[in-house]
């Protein structure tokens, strides 16, 4: 198995220091279940998000476990194979995309944390 490559918090929190506190909070939250559900993920930062994937299934499409990217009033989590995730409370849209399906999130309070993090693992152990 890979060792899991996080970057520190302090890469993380100046990589997105000019997006709005709020929405970064929401990427730090998914990105701890990332790190909690998937201890062997690698993440990839890009200028409006995170990639986490899996390095021993693939690169970042065929390991992905999820993309978390920052829009202008809401943070999107998008899985590459979620058409495959269960999703019993219909939370992903994206019916147009192949495979790619996403939940959209605009607050803290609002965000089905509990089904975010099922949806999280259930990704990460797709055999894709």
């Amino acid at each position: 198995m890979t060792k899991s490559r996080f970057h520190s918090f302090a890469e993380v929190e100046k990589a997105f220091r000019f997006q709005r506190p709020d929405l970064v909070d929401l990427l730090l939250e998914i990105r701890n279940i990332v790190m909690k559900t998937s201890p062997f993920a690698t993440e990839r930062i890009h200028p409006r998000g995170i990639t986490f994937f899996d390095p021993d299934k693939g690169g970042t499409i065929k390991g992905g476990i999820c993309f978390v990217d920052i829009q202008d009033d809401h943070v999107r989590l998008r899985f590459g194979l979620g058409a495959f995730l269960k999703d019993p409370k219909s939370l992903l849209t994206g019916e147009g995309r192949l495979y790619m399906r996403h939940l959209d999130i605009s607050s803290f309070e609002d965000a089905p944390w509990k089904d975010i993090e099922a949806l999280i693992h259930e990704s990460a152990n797709l055999n894709g």
